[in-house]
Order: C-alpha cells, then sequence, then structure tokens
C-alpha cells in the first residue's frame, strides 16, 4: 500500500509550491471545488501538521530546541514582536482606518500552522518553524484577545479553553501518529523524504483549495480595490518576511529566513474566525484578511529559487541589526 503511494507523494514533495500556488488558482475559479474542500479543512490541517512532524526528526529538533535562549527570542518576536512593529508602523504612516485595523489583526495571528511544512518545502529549518508555530499557536487562545483590543481595538469571539483543546488535539493527534508512523513503518519515512513532505503538500493544497471559500464573490464585488489590497498584503508579507530574516541573520542563513518566513506567513484564518463578529460591519477589514491568504499560498513559488541561492551563495541579509543571543 504505501509502496503505491511514493511516487505521487514524492511528486508533491518535490513540486509543493507549484502545487500550493495551482491550489489556490483552482479554488479561485472553481468555486464549487473551494465549496467541497471547505468543510475537509480541520482534516486538512491534521494532514499538513502530520507531514511538518515527519520531516522532523527527534534529534534536530532536540538540538533545536537546546539553543533555548535563542528560542525564546524568536518566540517572543514571532508572537509580540510582529505586531508590536505593525501597530508603530501604523502610528507612524497611518492608513485609513479599516485598513490598520486588517493590517494588525493579521500580524496579531501567531504564525501559520503549515509553516513547518513550507519550510520543508524551501528547504528551511522545519524544527525550527514547528517549534515557532506550535507554541504561539496553543498560547494564542489566551493572548490574542487582551493584544488585539488594546493594539486593534477590536473583541475576539475566543473560548480560550476550548479553543486551546481543538489545537492541542490537532497537534498533539499529529505528533501520535507520527510517533506511531516512525515506530512501525520507520524505514518507509527515512528512506522517502520527499513522500513525507509530500504528505503535508496534500492537506496544504486541500487547505488552500477550501480558502478560497468565498473569494471570488469578495474580489467580484470590489476588484479594484481587491487588487490594491492584494498587493499590499504580499508587500506586507514579504516585508516583515525580510524584517525577521534581517533581526535574526546572526543565527545563520537558513535559521533567519525560517525565522523571515514565520515573520510574514500568519494563521489570518484563526484570526479571520476568531474576529467575525467583530467584521460584521466592517467589509474592508475582511476584504484585507481575504486578500491575506493569498501570498501564504502563492510566495513559496516565487522566493523557493531565491531562498536556496541565497543559502548556496552565501548570500544572506547583511548582519545590521542582527539579534545575538548567547548560548
Amino acid at each position: 500500500m504505501m509502496a503505491l503511494l511514493d511516487r505521487p507523494l514524492a511528486f508533491a514533495g518535490r513540486n509543493g509550491p507549484l502545487l500550493l500556488l495551482f491550489g489556490v488558482l483552482v479554488g479561485l475559479v472553481a468555486p464549487l471545488l473551494a465549496d467541497f474542500a471547505y468543510p475537509l479543512m480541520g482534516v486538512a490541517v491534521f494532514v499538513f501538521t502530520l507531514g511538518a512532524f515527519l520531516k522532523v526528526d527527534a534529534a534536530a529538533f532536540k538540538a533545536e530546541a537546546a539553543d533555548w535562549r535563542t528560542i525564546v527570542a524568536i518566540l517572543a518576536w514571532a508572537a509580540f514582536g510582529v505586531p508590536l512593529l505593525a501597530c508603530a508602523l501604523v502610528r507612524i504612516m497611518p492608513p485609513d482606518p479599516e485598513l490598520a485595523t486588517g493590517l494588525l489583526l493579521c500580524t496579531l495571528a501567531p504564525p501559520v500552522g503549515s509553516a513547518a511544512a513550507i519550510a520543508a518545502m524551501l528547504e528551511l529549518s522545519a524544527p525550527l518553524a514547528l517549534l515557532a508555530t506550535v507554541v504561539p499557536t496553543l498560547a494564542a487562545p489566551f493572548y490574542l484577545p487582551p493584544l488585539a483590543a488594546l493594539l486593534a481595538d477590536a473583541s475576539l469571539a475566543i473560548n480560550p479553553v476550548a479553543l486551546s483543546l481543538r489545537l492541542g488535539a490537532i497537534v498533539g493527534g499529529a505528533a501520535l501518529a507520527s510517533w506511531l508512523l516512525r515506530r512501525f513503518a520507520g524505514r518507509w519515512v527515512t528512506a522517502n523524504p520527499n513522500a513525507m513532505t509530500g504528505i503535508a503538500v496534500l492537506g496544504l493544497l486541500l487547505v488552500g483549495l477550501g480558502a478560497m471559500h468565498g473569494m471570488r464573490a469578495q474580489v467580484l464585488s470590489q476588484p479594484g480595490r481587491a487588487g490594491l489590497l492584494l498587493t499590499l498584503a504580499f508587500a506586507v508579507n514579504a516585508g516583515f518576511q525580510a524584517i525577521g530574516a534581517l533581526l535574526f541573520s546572526a543565527i545563520g542563513r537558513t535559521r533567519a529566513l525560517t525565522v523571515g518566513l514565520v515573520s510574514g506567513n500568519r494563521n489570518i484564518t484563526l484570526i479571520w474566525s476568531a474576529a467575525a463578529p467583530f467584521l460584521v460591519d466592517q467589509p474592508g477589514v475582511e476584504l484585507f484578511l481575504a486578500m491575506a491568504v493569498f501570498p501564504i499560498f502563492m510566495l513559496p513559488a516565487a522566493t523557493r529559487r531565491l531562498f536556496c541561492a541565497l543559502q548556496r551563495n552565501g548570500g544572506a541579509a547583511p548582519q545590521v541589526v542582527a539579534v545575538r543571543v548567547r548560548r
């Protein structure tokens, strides 16, 4: 059975960024497929989380976690530094109120849950991306409501305990499934690294399709405004990736680019669903959140070669404002 899956999964693993781009575009032009995939997003999140765990062996994870001072600095930046910087930028260069709220909500969200899977596709540090994602995501139900009220004057409909338990079940279930696969099919897992990435890609592909649920109508309702906000969403995502990589350039090219990845790619769907009641009378905020989903799935196809070139040629961002954390 597993032998039959090797080739299609390996193909998906080798072509992950292009498949993500394909999934988003198909979901946008074929809304029926997006509607079909939308109810399956919970399963898809489990699948790509499983793929991320399968890409991270215990030794690599422990080695990354051992540098705890750096990890603490990265977690603080990913959870609190990114939204605080966004808040400062909004205060310095105030856009219209709805755009400001949308930008703040995007950056308040924890790093996107697929960051480790995307990191594996881009040949970055999957263990670091997993750490930088799981911890803020599990803590988010408790720190998001007060931060959203303080920075964005937004109320979030979050039951911290219920949401934390649900997120914990997904992460814990994926970790357990990964351990079982390594325990009883360890040789297959080790011998097929591209297939393990492919598992994550299939989950992400389904998420990309489901994330386009209702998007076509939003874009067609305000095409000019949507185009402008889409351009801004790409600039914000890429800009925070660059800032994160620059800030942590002292920790090495691969790890710094990984920090950049989690800095720019945020869990928009989590914050969007939590803020749904607040957004009823703010269509401009919701439209920006909708546009902010696109870069998460489309940028990896554009940045894959750039990231590989930066690592291969030693062209990491200059260490000008680097965070230096002693071990």
